[in-house]
C-alpha cells in the first residue's frame, strides 16, 4: 500500500516497534512527559492485555542505524530508546482513533510521528478494513492541531467540557477519510516527498 501520507525516510537509527514489556516503563515515561495529562493504570493495562482492541508502535533511537544494532532474532532485545509513541484503538464503524501519540521534543523533526501514524494505519486497514482516522486534540495545543491538519485532517467540532482537569478543559475533533485516493496513492497526500 503506498503512503497515506507525506513521508520523509526515517532516519537511518530509528526503528519502529511493536510495545514490549522491556520498553513499558520507558513508553509510560514518554506519555508523562509529552502529553498534557496523566494516564491512568488501567489505559496501560489495556494497552497492554487487549491486542484487538488498541494498535501500539513505539520509535526507538539507536545510537547506530539500526540495521546495524543486533535485534530481537539475534539478542532476544530490541535495544534503543524510546523517543516516540502511537497508542490507537479500533472503534465501530471502521474507525481508527487516536488515543495518544507523542514524540520527545528533541526528536521532532525526523517525521517520526507521521510514520508512526502511517505504520498504523497502513496496519489496521490491512488487518480491520478501517476507512477513516480520528483523534481528539486539545485545544490549548495549537501545534497539534496543525500538525493534524497539515496532513489533511478536518475539524469536525469542538468538545467544551471533554478534560476535566485541563484548562481550557474543550478538545477538537478531528478525522481523515481513507479513500480509494490514497490508498492507490492518487491523491497529493498521497505521494512521498
Amino acid at each position: 500500500m503506498p503512503s497515506l501520507f507525506s513521508l520523509r525516510p526515517l532516519p537511518p537509527n530509528v526503528e519502529l516497534a511493536s510495545l514490549t514489556n522491556e520498553h513499558f516503563d520507558a513508553y509510560k515515561r514518554l506519555n508523562a512527559l509529552t502529553l498534557p495529562i496523566p494516564y491512568p493504570e488501567s489505559f496501560y493495562k489495556e494497552t497492554m492485555t487487549e491486542p484487538h482492541h488498541s494498535i501500539t508502535l513505539i520509535a526507538l533511537w539507536h545510537p547506530t542505524p539500526a540495521k546495524d544494532t543486533p535485534n530481537d532474532q539475534e539478542t532476544g532485545k530490541l535495544g534503543g530508546s524510546v523517543v516516540g509513541a502511537i497508542r490507537c484503538r479500533l472503534l465501530p464503524s471502521s474507525q481508527l482513533y487516536i488515543s495518544t501519540i507523542g514524540v520527545l521534543a528533541p526528536y521532532r523533526e525526523h517525521g517520526i510521528a507521521v510514520h508512526l501514524l502511517q505504520a498504523v494505519v497502513k496496519k489496521a486497514v490491512q488487518e480491520h478494513g478501517v476507512r477513516c482516522v480520528t483523534a481528539h486534540v486539545w485545544e490549548a495545543n495549537e501545534e497539534g492541531l496543525e500538525w493534524y491538519k497539515k496532513r489533511n485532517f478536518e475539524i469536525l467540532g469542538k468538545e467544551e467540557a471533554y478534560y476535566r482537569k485541563l484548562k481550557p478543559q474543550g478538545a477538537y475533533l478531528v478525522r481523515k477519510w481513507i479513500g480509494v485516493g490514497d490508498l492507490l496513492g492518487g491523491g497529493a497526500d498521497g505521494q512521498a516527498q
